[in-house]
């Protein structure tokens, strides 16, 4: 794909459902100055900015453009502030700086959430027409209409406080993304923040413990591609061994004819971060996607659908997302409860569907390979767990 055909495609993604937010301050004009059209700015706090549209009791408005602001109106507790919320680290292309009647809008274009910000930095965007015509217009018909209490109140405004892209000195931060900012404890970590990703892992000792022949001085980590394996869990394809940067990486692919497997317990005392916002080779990512979905993958499409459902996390195993420790009751009050690892298949309703990896300790209890009905239920304490009732 040409870099012509590679920003159209963006453009394609980009500009689809645009839908405009608001997040109003009070600037300096030293602070405006900052910002000029046709820059891309890094804001790394998360950005909040408001649905609810208004007229303005400061001097000035950040109108953001976007189709991909988090919505969390929903999750308000009585603040009806229409919030929505970009991600940590969002790139911004300024569109338009515009005065009216004493009040200036500031227009961004809220970028990808990945590498692709870059491809905006230098780039003259060939926009509709229509799109800065019709903000200032907006603008212009909003600036001394009715205010709205709730996105006007001190409260709303202490988090819109700050410019986004600007430091405490008032000076725009570099929009490069520092590589430790963005690491995270493998422990601490969700198997969906690895589960059909790509990472980069601190990992130097594990290098040289594991592939001694490939391993290199100054090496600190691994860019790896991960993957559920129905018998192992959560495993990870090594792609390219790495030397980081402040906020890049400088990787070396490893051999294609030397496999390694890396399982998520060798991993647990290690930091990671996302690969989102680093390029790689796309030829090497999707050859190894589908390797991995060839060999390892599940074939069982309902299982699959089962890892989906986040409902579930709080009872998986970790390294085992198929696995849940069940509860199992016995109608005979006789026999005892326990507590026995059952592997999911399917989720049909309210109920999940699995087999059993152990038997149970009853003689006449069930048995390891058994398919078996569980629930999530309360439980007599009155906290939630896996249930299931046998005879």
């Amino acid at each position: 794909m040409t870099e012509v055909q590679q920003l159209e495609q963006l453009m394609n993604e980009m500009l689809p459902g645009l839908q405009l937010f608001a997040r109003d301050i009070n600037l300096t004009p030293e602070e405006v100055a900052c910002y000029r059209v046709g820059e891309v700015v890094r804001n790394p706090a998360f950005t909040d900015a408001t649905s609810r549209v208004g007229g303005m009791v400061t001097t000035h408005r950040f109108s953001i453009l976007s189709n991909h602001l988090f919505d969390l109106s929903k999750a308000e507790h009585g603040t009806n502030w229409g919030l929505h919320v970009a991600n940590r680290d969002s790139h911004f292309k300024v569109l338009d700086i515009y005065e009216h009647e004493g009040k200036t809008q500031i227009l961004l274009l809220h970028l990808p959430d990945d590498y692709r910000w870059k491809w905006m930095e230098h780039v003259t965007l060939d926009l509709p027409v229509d799109i800065v015509a019709d903000s200032r217009e907006r603008f212009a018909s909003k600036t001394h209409a009715e205010a709205i209490p709730e996105v006007t109140s001190p409260e709303w405004l202490d988090r819109c406080g700050f410019a986004p892209g600007l430091d405490i000195k008032g000076e725009l931060f570099p929009n490069e993304i520092p590589i430790a900012s963005q690491m995270q404890k493998v422990k601490d970590a969700s198997f969906r923040s690895f589960y059909h990703e790509l990472v980069y892992v601190r990992c130097a000792s594990l290098i040289e413990d594991v592939m001694p022949e490939v391993a290199k001085a100054g090496d600190t980590g691994l860019v790896l591609y991960g993957y559920i394996d129905e018998e192992a869990g959560v495993s990870f394809q090594p792609l390219w061994i790495a030397k980081e940067g402040e906020s890049t990486l400088d990787m070396r692919l490893i051999p294609e004819e030397t496999m390694y497997l890396i399982r998520l317990a060798n991993l647990d005392d290690c930091e990671f971060c996302s690969m989102k916002w680093i390029e790689v080779d796309p030829y090497i990512v999707d050859r190894a996607k589908r390797v991995i979905a060839e060999v390892y993958d599940t074939k069982n499409k309902e299982k699959e659908e089962t890892r989906s459902f986040q409902g579930l996390d709080r009872f998986r195993h970790r390294a085992y997302p198929d696995d849940f420790g069940v509860a199992i009751y016995y109608e005979d009050k006789s026999k005892e409860p326990e507590r026995l690892w059952v592997r999911i298949s399917r989720v049909e309703g309210n109920q999940c569907f699995g087999t059993l990896l152990m038997d149970s300790k009853h003689p006449d209890g069930p048995k390891e390979g058994m398919e078996i009905v569980f629930k999530v239920l309360q439980n007599e304490n009155g906290d939630l767990e896996v249930v299931s009732v046998q005879k």
